[in-house]
């Protein structure tokens, strides 16, 4: 099945590739507009859950105090728009140079029961070696789903099942609080924006007393 998998993605990579080279790539390295600052959001790394990410080694909510993240949900049995958000992300990654090192890209699942570490550890490493899949227990995974705001449910499907989720892309400061969203509708050149606007702007300021 993963083999099967793994061929198919290798295939939407390649015209993925193949088009970001003609059509995305003049768009995301052009000079950027100046913006002003994105509005800081709720602090979600004040939550309380506990996952895996793809090596086996803890991840919390506290962890995205850190460093700024781009958070992406999906399941690696997801047929199209998973893996077209995770090309997305790899392109992206690939336009901002060095300063995709500033941003930690992670893959949550929505579909635990079939997405195990070594599952997602396969999975992401098709698409960025600096994609982390963060997976846990279905009660793990459903706690920080709602944390996060993002919504999930199975849908029965040809003696199985797919999962409805979130398509929407988080993207969080190095506190933890939402800056912006993506999504892989929006025109590439905003998302490469977003990110180096929020690179550049830093932490939001702290609150008055």
């Amino acid at each position: 099945m993963l083999r099967k998998l793994r061929l198919v993605l290798w295939a939407i990579t390649a015209v993925a590739a193949l088009l970001f080279a003609v059509l995305v790539w003049p768009v995301l390295t052009a000079p950027q507009t100046p913006d002003a600052p994105v509005a800081a959001g709720p602090p979600v790394a004040d939550a309380d859950w506990t996952l895996a990410d793809h090596t086996g080694r803890p991840f919390t909510a506290a962890d995205l105090n850190s460093r700024p993240t781009l958070l992406v949900f999906g399941f690696t049995h997801c047929p199209d728009v998973c893996p077209t958000s995770l090309g997305y992300v790899a392109s992206l990654l690939q336009a901002l140079g060095s300063q995709a090192e500033e941003i930690r890209p992670a893959f949550l699942t929505v579909d635990p029961e079939r997405d195990s570490m070594a599952v997602m550890a396969e999975y992401v490493a098709l698409f960025d070696p600096r994609i982390v899949g963060l997976t846990g227990t279905p009660e793990e995974v459903a706690k920080a789903a709602k944390d996060l705001g993002v919504y999930a449910r199975k849908v029965p499907q040809d003696g199985g099942y797919t999962v409805d989720h979130t398509a929407t892309m988080l993207l969080l400061d190095g506190t933890g609080r939402l800056r912006s969203t993506l999504d892989i509708h929006e025109e590439p050149g905003v998302a490469a924006d977003k990110v180096r606007l929020l690179l550049k702007d830093g932490a939001p300021p702290a609150a008055k007393s």
